[in-house]
């Protein structure tokens, strides 16, 4: 079986932080995780949105995104829009 990077952190260095499945489906982590992007410490690989949107779904990755303000969007809609696209910008891996 191979193994999908999900997430990464930088720290603490100087291995810095995988996420794993498990890591993905508790929304503190998640909520961090999102802190950690927002100041470029941190990133969510393609597999890993996969993960965090069939396992939470958009509303509440939204709720999640409110307490963090990661992606700054008015509404769902927005908020869809702008993860949307950046899981288009983002590497295949």
């Amino acid at each position: 079986m191979e193994k999908r990077l999900l997430a990464y952190r930088i720290y603490p260095e100087p291995s810095g932080t995988e996420y794993q499945h498990s890591n993905l489906m508790n929304k503190a982590e998640v909520e961090c995780l999102f802190d950690y992007c927002q100041i470029l410490e941190a990133m969510i690989s393609r597999d890993g949105w996969k993960v965090l949107l069939e396992y939470h779904g958009f509303q509440a990755l939204y709720e999640i995104n409110e307490k963090s303000g990661w992606f700054d969007c008015n509404n769902l809609e927005e908020f869809i829009f702008e993860v949307e696209s950046h899981i288009n910008s983002l590497p295949e891996l």
